[in-house]
């Protein structure tokens, strides 16, 4: 297989695989943290407002993750600029996704665990294909 269809398989899954497992955590997420059942019980709860922010914001990493194209011209092809092809982008917006969530307000357990929830999965199988990528094509 070339090396740029691996890449684009690579992002294809990474983008199904976590946006599946981010789904399924945040599921059992809400139903671990729901509110007793109430005598008058609310008409939206806005649960679905966090599975669409989930969602989106997988789909965006997924779009940044064609940064590792670049790994395929001949100015990046050592180890080192091949990682930064494939993490340079997609690191620091993780990392900013946090500060957004959390901007003027104290940092909660929730926040925190909302935060591993959408971005975990991702990079780990965006890790996993990376190595699989220096695997078979930097040996």
């Amino acid at each position: 297989m070339s090396k740029k269809k691996f890449i684009l398989l690579s992002i294809l899954k990474t983008w199904f695989f976590s946006t599946v497992v981010s789904t399924i955590l945040l599921i059992v997420f809400m139903n671990l943290t729901r509110e007793p059942v109430r005598e008058h019980p609310r008409n939206c709860d806005m649960s679905g407002l966090a599975y669409g922010l989930v969602i989106i914001w997988i789909l965006f990493l997924g779009i940044v993750s064609f940064s590792s194209l670049f790994s395929l011209l001949k100015p990046f092809q050592s180890k080192i600029k091949t990682a930064l092809c494939w993490f340079l982008l997609p690191v620091p917006l993780i990392i900013s996704y946090f500060f957004m969530i959390t901007e003027g307000q104290p940092i909660s357990r929730d926040d925190v665990l909302f935060l591993m929830l959408a971005n975990l999965p991702w990079l780990v199988f965006w890790i996993f294909y990376y190595v699989k990528f220096n695997r078979l094509y930097f040996k």
